[in-house]
């Protein structure tokens, strides 16, 4: 077996375990703390630490062998799935345990996404780049396609301490799989790269980044998002569903499947369709992927008289072509950076993009939290959405403006 299949394997066990966490945890905190703001405040605290080690980690990972890196972070994950188990078990619902397990869940969690990115630039080839990115997100989506179900009918009938049980077997069988992976038999990069000093490394990917202009904007843009459009599954999503319309915690996973069936399609159409450079229509599909999300928060708006389930249908509806407009966006973005950034400072990059991001992602949060607590869940969906159409067209109002001229002069010559 190659190490690429042995890497899909392995990351569909992580991938498995690391969907049901994000869909039944915000359950959880929901349920104990009875507050969207609270909920809120405690993802914003838990993800900071994860954020704040990023730019460390890109650096880190260069000096060490991939596989190495790996594995000790999945078998970490499997440990502190096993601790948090038994404590649960035995009663230990202290919210500082509850703290520092999320906490060390991604931390260890961002150095494999880390891993993934840089790693599948090694093994594949440029041209293909798309197309086997559009593979993985098939894999991983079909590998995490019951997972949000499970976890939460599993969570309904047996608890939490149960849910994260199944996540410390999920873990330990993906840590089996990555000893299997063959070592590469170089010493882990560039010994120019690994004699600099952290400073340095921090300064050569800043300086890349800001003077790549199409890289910069890109960076940028996905900064704006994250603080928007982040918080769907920890805020949102709860605050509409259970919230507001009261469906049971044990259909919830439903919205995270819908979303999924929507990605492994988009993952099907790109692999298939490979020749076509979704990067020129990336504008379009952010502003058509927001107004999705803007449908489904005056959905919940005007429908609240119907019957729940009515809604909720519709919901699904929609779920699933969000999943597959957000994988059109988010495959070309990261297939262009992985062609775009030298692979050896691809580790310093996506740390660097991780770390901006996600520093924006607790903040993103936590603004909704507390303004979907304050004018309801669907109107901030609505809010945040409008905002980002007019973020995007902000960003590309040079390519938009060129397409609208294209169109009136396209109508002139018609007219004539």
């Amino acid at each position: 077996m190659s190490k690429i299949e042995y890497l899909f394997i392995s990351r569909c066990l992580s991938e498995f375990a690391g969907a049901i966490l994000p869909v039944v945890f915000p359950l959880f905190i929901l349920k104990t703390t009875h507050s969207l703001s609270l909920s809120g405040l405690f993802f914003t605290i838990t993800m900071l630490p994860s954020v704040l080690l990023t730019p460390a980690m890109g650096v880190w990972i260069e000096k060490y062998e991939k596989k190495k890196v790996t594995f000790f972070s999945v078998l970490t994950l499997a440990i502190l799935c096993s601790i948090e188990s038994m404590l649960l078990k035995f009663g230990r619902y202290d919210f500082i345990y509850l703290v520092c397990f999320a906490i060390l869940v991604a931390i260890f969690s961002m150095m494999l996404d880390l891993y993934s990115k840089v790693l599948f630039t090694e093994l594949v080839d440029e041209s293909e780049l798309e197309k086997y990115n559009g593979i993985r997100s098939i894999l991983d989506n079909l590998s995490v396609f019951g997972a949000p179900m499970l976890g939460t009918l599993v969570y309904g009938v047996f608890g939490f301490s149960s849910v994260i049980l199944i996540l410390a077997i999920l873990y330990v069988l993906a840590a089996v799989v990555i000893a299997f992976i063959p070592l590469e038999s170089k010493n882990g990069g560039n010994d120019q790269i690994v004699e600099e000093s952290f400073v340095q490394k921090f300064r050569i990917g800043l300086h890349f980044i800001r003077t790549e202009k199409a890289i910069l904007k890109y960076f940028l843009l996905i900064m704006a998002l994250n603080f928007f459009v982040a918080s769907s599954e920890e805020v949102t999503n709860p605050g509409i569903a259970i919230q507001k319309y009261h469906l049971p915690t044990s259909i919830f996973g439903l919205v995270s499947i819908a979303f999924s069936i929507g990605v492994i399609l988009s993952g099907i159409f790109i692999a298939k369709n490979s020749k076509i450079e979704f990067r020129k229509h990336i504008s379009k599909l952010f502003v058509l992927n927001s107004l999705v999300m803007v449908l489904i928060g005056f959905s919940s708006v005007f429908l609240i008289s119907f019957n729940a389930f009515v809604f909720f249908g519709l919901m699904l509806f929609f779920e699933v072509l969000l999943g597959f407009i957000t994988i059109l966006v988010n495959v070309p973005m990261t297939s262009f950076f992985q062609s775009q950034v030298p692979l050896n400072i691809q580790s310093r990059f996506f740390a660097l993009l991780s770390f901006s991001a996600n520093l924006i992602v607790p903040l993103g949060i936590l603004y909704t939290g507390f303004l979907a607590s304050a004018i309801g869940a669907d109107v901030t969906y609505i809010i945040n959405n409008i905002l980002v159409i007019v973020i995007v067209c902000f960003a590309f109002w040079k390519e938009i403006g060129r397409g609208f001229r294209a169109f009136l002069l396209k109508k002139w010559k018609m007219s004539k």
